[in-house]
């Protein structure tokens, strides 16, 4: 037999296999009495990732809406999607593949549901074990990628289940303070000062706002965390060695998804490229660097003396605290592994999902001049000096509630995460839908679709795919007229109905650095808009308009790799001026 009617052969074989466990999966799908669709490669196929992933230049191509059968198998088809299939097909449906059933929910009140019957509709935890070598690594869909990548430092607070979750929750939510909050307000207007101050100087423009928005993010993060201060600049990437922490996290969330993929080992051959080698070291120096941090703060704790105040102090001081007080299982101290890998989760999860609201929210107020006129009204009233040192956390925060529109808006439609997903586990469940009641059998994934529920017309109006900050401030019809300081002191936030927006997911397991992102933002928008604007820079003979929505377009051209992103960024070019 040669090698052709070998391939051959075991494609069939392969093919007709596949062909069983769908056609399986299919009728197990028909006693749910809901609608369906079919895949004929699963979301999860470790292979299928792998092909999209290294060749997306060529995969952009494929006509994947041309054929509903093959619009599920597209990675990040549920940001493209938004509510499409919801609106032929309704509330709920099942996606059927030949490795299992995913149940998506684009309800509001039953999403809801899910997140907070957590006990029953958990993490679906076979998904999180990261393995020393690549084929034993679970990708299942790309934001379990990024779950897998939390595990790579060691156990931690968002891969745990059960009890130990509870455990390391209690302890890992320490650090998130209002101490802590001021800390990041200072650290990111004096950050985003120096990138307002940066990009100035371009006047010809400039195409590098999302590698400065992670620049920037890394910043506070370094500080917040590690009491690290580093001025603004680019970070340079033609050193050879990663010499300090701010040089190695940035390394390895670049290259996060090789570091998942590979074991260890293999970033120590010597005849490896320099580029692997580097991420090798990037590796090894970060985890030096974490445990001497922890062991720092640990000796100060046996001192009698105090912490400094960062991220890993609260943390550590957290565990001892706790397990001096109690001697129950439940109450014990965190492990060096899980201080490591808690570390390690508050600069993964806090520096790119904050770093890439922030490069699409730049760019969708560049596109919207009205929109930044909007907010500057807001700061200029309330941040009354152009010192930005002088703007007082406690004082000015909380009456941004315009800055923090244009976060949640931004969140809505270009959330990192795709989705959450929740499994039944070992046992049948029930959801309701409606005023209908699911059947859920066991070993079934049950996804609240995010982006669906971000976008349906019912909970945001006829005009739910427009980028609008406004929609979030209630205002007072009766004071439209009046000065400003009376126009805001009567503008409050809008709170959307439970269930229809999720960015920092709901529930026992939201997100414990919802209020560290927000202070973070909320103070960038600050220092960048209150004295200035920003424009497209604009091609011969053409509108501003026009360039405006050549701006939008490279927004809108997004797509889920690990989380999800703009292709091009750097197509956008952007100059800014004072007011």
């Amino acid at each position: 037999m040669s090698f052709l009617q070998l391939f051959i052969t075991l494609l069939l074989i392969w093919w007709t296999f596949q062909s069983y466990r769908l056609l399986s999966n299919y009728r197990r799908a028909t006693e749910l009495g809901v609608p369906l669709v079919y895949a004929p490669v699963s979301p999860d196929s470790p292979l299928w990732i792998a092909l999209q992933t290294a060749f997306t230049s060529l995969f952009k191509y494929v006509p994947f809406d041309a054929w509903s059968f093959i619009r599920y198998c597209k990675l990040g088809w549920e940001f493209h999607d938004r509510f499409r299939t919801y609106a032929s097909l309704g509330d709920v449906f099942v996606l059927v593949t030949p490795d299992r059933n995913w149940l998506y929910i684009g309800e509001a009140e039953a999403a809801y549901d899910v997140f907070c019957r957590g006990r029953e509709f958990g993490r679906p935890v076979w998904m999180l074990s990261i393995a020393s070598g690549p084929m034993n690594v679970n990708l299942v869909s790309m934001i379990d990628l990024a779950l897998d990548a939390l595990n790579v430092f060691g156990p931690n607070v968002s891969t745990a289940e059960g009890t130990d979750w509870q455990r390391q929750r209690r302890l890992t939510a320490t650090p998130f303070n209002e101490q802590k909050s001021k800390l990041v307000w200072a650290e990111a207007l004096r950050q985003a000062s120096d990138m307002r101050r940066s990009w100035s100087q371009h006047q010809g423009g400039l195409k590098s706002t999302s590698d400065d928005t992670r620049t920037l993010a890394l910043h506070v993060l370094a500080y917040a965390g590690f009491q690290k201060s580093y001025p603004f600049r680019s970070m340079t990437s033609d050193s050879t060695e990663p010499s300090t922490y701010r040089d190695s996290i940035s390394i390895i969330l670049k290259n996060i998804l090789v570091i998942i993929v590979l074991p260890p080992s293999v970033f120590r051959i010597p005849f490896l490229p320099q580029r692997w080698r580097r991420i090798g070291a990037a590796v090894t120096n970060f985890k030096q660097y974490m445990q001497e941090q922890v062991a720092e703060e640990k000796a100060l704790v046996a001192a009698g003396e105090r912490g400094s105040g960062t991220l890993i102090s609260n943390l550590v001081r957290a565990s001892e605290e706790q397990g001096t007080r109690f001697g129950k299982p439940e109450f014990k101290q965190l492990s060096v592994e899980e201080l490591l890998g808690n570390i390690f989760v508050f600069n993964f999860a806090g520096h790119d999902t904050t770093a890439i609201s922030l490069a699409y929210s730049v760019l969708l107020l560049v596109a919207h001049r009205e929109v930044q006129d909007w907010i500057a009204e807001e700061l200029r009233f309330h941040l009354t000096g152009e010192d930005s040192q002088s703007w007082d956390y406690e004082l000015c925060f909380p009456k941004l509630q315009r800055c923090l529109a244009v976060l949640l808006e931004t969140l809505r439609l270009y959330n990192p995460l795709p989705g959450v997903p929740k499994y039944t586990g070992s046992q049948p469940r029930t959801v309701t839908v409606g005023k209908t009641t699911i059947d859920i059998p066991a070993d079934t994934l049950v996804v609240p679709h995010l982006m669906s529920l971000h976008t349906q017309p019912r909970y945001w109006g006829d005009d739910s795919l427009t980028w609008r900050p406004s929609r979030w401030i209630i205002t007072n019809a009766a004071t439209a007229s009046s000065d400003v300081g009376t126009r805001l002191g009567q503008e409050t936030l809008f709170v959307p109905k439970r269930g229809s927006f999720i960015a920092w997911s709901e529930g026992a397991r939201n997100c414990p650095g919802k209020k560290f992102a927000q202070v973070e933002f909320v103070a960038t928008m600050a220092a960048l808009f209150r004295d200035f604007c920003a424009e497209p820079v604009r091609k011969p003979n053409e509108t501003l308009s026009v360039a405006s929505d050549r701006v939008l377009n490279v927004v809108k051209d997004s797509n889920v790799e690990l989380l999800l992103q703009m292709r091009n960024p750097e197509d956008a070019s952007v100059k800014w001026f004072r007011r």
